[in-house]
């Protein structure tokens, strides 16, 4: 293709600013259209009549009245040596035959791009789990992770698998072992799917992992994860269990149906634990649903966990986990609480022996949200206010009766370590 101009074709020498860009200007914008609708400008004029079959990315959606006929159409009608991107969504209509053709097809110019959502679900072809140019593969309802046979993803490094189906349980371990520059990995389950997902790679920075199980299902899964490298994970469950986790931030949450109470809450520590390894840097942590009188306050923080790294912390708990971070995290230097509701309290604040190190030299902001007019809380106000000798700003937001509202009048007379540090109070009406 040429890169012509409009004082190159007569025709466009008067005719629109658009038209009078060069031709591969006009590509570029073409290539972010989906396919059939860029190829509707082939009837502006003669010049625009094969500039879509250069467009770089071919871009199929079923709302758009799009069927397999015109995809070969397409595909035989491109001019473009090479394919960036292939995407067809939707759960768009094709048989097997017509599946591993158009991966084949996409494979055989090189594609860097696929993003595939299509009806039926099969064994992914060997051209595709041997592709030496996909840098990003999204397969979505579509695939079947094969247990064995040759995979070499050598430029893979986004990979985004979405309800698959897979052979055995070795599928994808053998699957990410091909796939020696993977950085992002985006896995998302159901109850039809394996019951252990060993997720193993030295080069995965960014890691997210979503359970879809209806409120009925019983199904149990095992998830193992070795990742040296990782620096952002997420975990959500959306029958409850887990919700969004984000850089290294957590966030557990009940759901309707919990079998094995006991079991799961120290699953959970386990995992907690787990996540003080990674020694995150941020995290945000409600473990509301697990505060209760199955939870034994040994269970939470029992061994040598610590949190050397440990900049934030937003907690939804009780006054317990609280001063369990504060001692386990000597570098905190921003503490947000959110006090859960009287019905789960396991614990009221006690003031620890000693001054945890982060209040003599790190904690600079907290703040609180009081829902319940829990006046024991305010101990825990005031020892920071007492002992958090570089703490900079303090926000409480509280709840209650007039009781209350005495009580924020006698933390203002509190002597503060820190003579810098600004109070507020503020009251909220939950209506």
């Amino acid at each position: 293709m040429t890169s012509s101009t409009s004082s190159s074709i007569p025709e466009a020498e008067n005719s629109d600013r658009i038209s009078g860009m060069p031709d591969d200007v006009l590509v570029h914008i073409l290539s972010f259209l989906p396919t059939t609708i860029s190829a509707k400008t082939s009837i502006l004029s003669r010049r625009w009549r094969f500039l879509w079959a250069y467009a770089p990315n071919l871009i199929f959606k079923t709302d758009d009245d799009v069927d397999s006929d015109i995809v070969y159409r397409v595909m035989l009608l491109r001019r473009s040596e090479n394919i960036n991107t292939l995407r067809m969504t939707g759960c768009f209509p094709c048989t097997e035959l017509q599946f591993d053709t158009w991966i084949a097809y996409a494979v055989m110019r090189d594609v860097r791009n696929l993003d595939l959502w299509v009806s039926g679900c099969r064994i992914l072809p060997q051209c595709l789990l041997n592709c030496k140019t996909l840098v990003d593969l999204r397969l979505t309802n579509c695939s079947v992770i094969p247990e064995a046979g040759p995979i070499c993803l050598p430029c893979l490094k986004n990979l985004h698998l979405i309800h698959a189906r897979y052979e055995s349980d070795e599928s994808l371990p053998h699957l990410l072992s091909g796939c020696t520059m993977l950085e992002e990995f985006v896995l998302m389950l159901d109850e039809d799917s394996l019951s252990c997902y060993n997720i193993s790679s030295p080069t995965i920075k960014r890691l997210t992992v979503h359970f879809h199980f209806s409120d009925s299902t019983s199904y149990e899964c095992r998830l193992v994860i070795d990742t040296p490298a990782l620096g952002y994970l997420e975990i959500c469950d959306h029958f409850g269990k887990f919700a969004p986790l984000i850089d290294a931030e957590i966030h557990l949450e009940e759901g309707k149906i919990k079998k094995y109470d006991f079991l799961y809450c120290r699953s959970i520590l386990n995992f907690i634990d787990w996540l003080g390894i990674l020694n995150p840097k941020s995290m945000r942590l409600n473990v509301s649903a697990y505060l209760s009188e199955q939870t034994a306050e040994s269970e939470f923080f029992a061994g040598n966990i610590s949190f050397p790294t440990l900049t934030k912390l937003e907690v939804v708990a009780d006054c317990f986990l609280v001063s369990q971070f504060l001692k386990k995290a000597d570098n905190l230097e921003i503490l947000i609480f959110h006090e859960v509701s009287e019905e789960v309290q396991s614990y009221v604040w006690v003031e620890p022996p000693q001054v945890p190190k982060c209040l003599l030299s790190h904690l600079r902001v907290v703040k609180f949200a009081f829902k319940v007019n829990e006046m024991n809380n305010f101990a825990l106000v005031g020892f920071l206010l007492k002992n958090a000798r570089v703490l900079e700003e303090m926000e409480v937001q509280y709840s209650g009766t007039s009781d209350t509202d005495e009580k924020i009048n006698e933390m203002g007379l509190i002597e503060r370590a820190s003579k810098k540090c600004s109070v507020t109070f503020v009251k909220v009406v939950y209506r």
